[in-house]
């Protein structure tokens, strides 16, 4: 469930938690494993149908999640209380013979050091089945934060690669190429249809990623004709290597409107990926038009800026990106990010 740490992420957690605390109960309770383990279980349990339980109410009123959240988690103590003190006069006797007495694994051979022991058992797990909750709610809010701030990101691009392309057909239209126009509407409307329907918060093979990236350029080269090529290099091994989907979009529309769009020469534009150690290389390079060698062309502030961001989100500090003039009269911008493959 999007904004939601998964289930795996809720049993570590909890995995984490549990264990912390029955660890001063093992040393101060030599022999007293199988007194402790069954409670240990229990409230790992228990901790993921409360994580469960928060699932179904992030989209409940506030007020309402608030109140059935709470009740949850008395129901969740009281139950474990209960559990926790009946593992200790069933199994006490036979696991402490004697009655070793330890503090909260006291044995209680009477109903009123039950009920006593129930009253400390309970509030001691109803405050830590609460730390766990609000711990998940916290977590939960972050990624739902995360989750909107991606989303963001990536629907940024889709105004912006939009308009450029707008823009590439309406000057086909200008210059009577009706037919390379109308081709040009279709390619988009499959290269839109393609990429509304991705997911933003998945990541994406890098073949695929690039399939999309080599339909943009065919809608391009629609317009441009023999001014612009392009070139693009994907070693076999490195077609399931993940990627964000739309990583390269930027940079290819950046390619196309400061390389191709400002130079009246042929611009040729090369996307490679190659492997660096354990980090995936992507790189996009173009001609420069002349005048442009020493400077990054005004405008690219924008893309480049989601790139950034989304890696950022993505990533944390396990990336690098770089873009700039570089010998021979081109310009190149080139990501790095960790290698994973589907």
């Amino acid at each position: 469930m999007a904004g939601m740490l998964s289930g795996r992420e809720a049993l570590v957690l909890a995995l984490t938690l549990w264990t912390a605390l029955s660890i001063n109960d093992i040393l101060m309770l030599p022999g007293g494993l199988p007194l402790i383990a069954p409670g240990w279980l229990s409230s790992i349990l228990l901790a993921l149908v409360l994580a469960r339980i928060l699932q179904h109410l992030q989209n409940q009123p506030k007020a309402l999640a608030i109140g059935f959240g709470i009740l949850a988690v008395f129901t969740a103590g009281i139950g474990q209380a209960m559990f926790d003190i009946a593992v200790i006069m069933l199994a006490g006797p036979h696991v402490l013979p004697g009655g070793l007495s330890v503090p909260g694994f006291a044995i209680a051979n009477t109903w009123e050091k039950a009920l006593l022991q129930f009253r400390f058992s309970m509030i001691w797990n109803v405050i830590v089945f609460g730390f766990y909750v609000a711990a998940l709610s916290l977590l939960n809010a972050q990624r739902r934060k995360l989750d909107a701030e991606m989303r963001a990101l990536r629907y940024e691009l889709n105004p912006h690669f939009l308009f450029n392309t707008l823009n590439s057909i309406a000057g086909l239209i200008e210059e009577g190429s009706a037919g390379r126009a109308d081709r040009m509407v279709l390619s988009l409307s499959r290269f839109l249809k393609t990429t509304l329907s991705l997911n933003p918060l998945h990541d994406v093979p890098l073949a695929q990623e690039i399939a999309l990236q080599r339909d943009y350029l065919e809608i391009e080269r629609e317009r441009f004709g023999d001014r612009m090529a392009f070139d693009i290099r994907l070693p076999a091994e490195l077609e399931t290597a993940l990627v964000p989907n739309l990583i390269l979009q930027p940079l290819i529309e950046n390619a196309v409107k400061h390389g191709v769009a400002r130079s009246t020469k042929r611009v040729t534009i090369v996307l490679e990926a190659r492997q660096e150690g354990d980090h995936l290389l992507i790189s996009v390079e173009n001609d420069l038009p002349a005048g442009q060698m020493d400077r990054q062309p005004a405008g690219m502030g924008i893309g480049l800026r989601n790139i950034a961001d989304r890696l950022q989100a993505r990533f944390g500090s396990r990336w690098r990106f770089s873009s700039g003039p570089m010998d021979g009269d081109r310009y190149r911008a080139a990501i790095t990010l960790p290698l994973r493959k589907a």
